[in-house]
């Protein structure tokens, strides 16, 4: 899919997987979108400046996702939403991650 809703279809991507995510970290982002790390941190620090995306630390990781002050939060994760159904690998790749940590002892299978 060549989609640039957003600007560019890296930045779509991105803005895509964290709507997907809800909450995640870039390099998780990265990982989901195949998008190199460097130019995530990149789109999310230039979305985070201009309030799409708000951040926090979470120990030494920067957790980010839509920032629900920005003003128009709740039409453009309703749209962003809407076009991730067309980006069916990005939403398959979301949906088949393991996003709670494995129980201690339990066996890889």
């Amino acid at each position: 899919m060549d989609l640039k809703l957003l600007g560019t279809r890296l930045r779509t991507r991105v803005l895509l997987a964290i709507a997907l995510l809800e909450r995640s970290y870039p390099r998780e982002v990265a990982r989901v979108t195949g998008v190199p790390l460097m130019s995530v941190q990149r789109i999310v620090n230039d979305l985070e400046r201009q309030g799409v995306l708000a951040s926090r630390r979470a120990g030494v990781q920067r957790e980010v996702r839509l920032n629900p002050s920005y003003f128009a939060y709740r039409e453009l994760k309703a749209l962003l939403l809407r076009v991730s159904l067309a980006d069916e690998g990005l939403t398959e790749t979301v949906e088949s991650l393991r996003r709670r940590p494995r129980r201690a002892g339990k066996a890889l299978s």
